[in-house]
């Protein structure tokens, strides 16, 4: 029923609203400081999310202190990943890593940039990449199983499929969960997006 008051409540929304609303709710994490990106697709038909993307959320993504990299774009929608650029560096530019990104064609010199031009590239390629996990926070070990097909049984399935260490996977869906429903109750108070945007990362940042 909230998930419904909130769709409601967004469809009531002007244009500009709609999308910057949109955009807390499926950035929350990032915002909140406990994931590096998150990727978030505007179809261009039905509700015309392309088109407010295109007029209020590129700004309303810089205005709250986020970068994005438009992956990829076809003629029904195109596939943003929003990110904390601090957060991302940390988070992939990492020594565990220098192999598993060398062996995919990423450069060994550490510019995020880079790595995150690598990944539109291999993006429009494959039209997914299985390291665009790791961009999204998913544990390595747990994107490598799934890349390579492992034999070894998937624990559970939430916001990603986890293969090890079940507790912190569930500590993890949790902290995304509480933050995804504070945002909901805040837009269905009429709170601003920006006011909200702001409100998450000072009161979730440190979680």
């Amino acid at each position: 029923m909230v998930y419904l008051d909130f769709y409601n409540k967004l469809k009531s929304m002007d244009a500009k609203d709609y999308v910057e609303n949109f955009l807390v709710y499926n950035t929350s994490q990032v915002i909140a400081g406990i994931k590096s990106a998150s990727t978030v697709t505007f179809k261009k038909n039905g509700d015309k999310l392309y088109e407010k993307w295109v007029c209020y959320g590129r700004k309303f993504i810089r205005d709250i202190e986020l970068d994005f990299v438009e992956l990829r774009e076809n003629e029904n929608a195109i596939i943003v990943m929003i990110y904390n650029k601090k957060l991302l560096e940390k988070n992939i530019i990492k020594e565990i890593y220098k192999d598993f990104f060398k062996k995919l064609g990423y450069a060994q010199n550490k510019d995020i940039d880079e790595y995150i031009e690598t990944l539109k590239f291999r993006y429009d390629l494959y039209h997914c990449p299985h390291e665009l996990g790791l961009f999204l926070g998913i544990p390595y070990k747990d994107v490598i199983d799934f890349m390579e097909c492992t034999e070894k049984k998937c624990l559970f399935c939430g916001y990603w499929k986890v293969y090890n260490d079940g507790s912190q996977a569930k500590k993890t869906f949790n902290q995304y969960d509480e933050i995804k429903e504070h945002t909901i109750n805040h837009i269905l108070k009429g709170n601003s997006s920006r006011d909200l945007a702001f409100s998450i990362k000072n009161f979730f940042y440190s979680y």
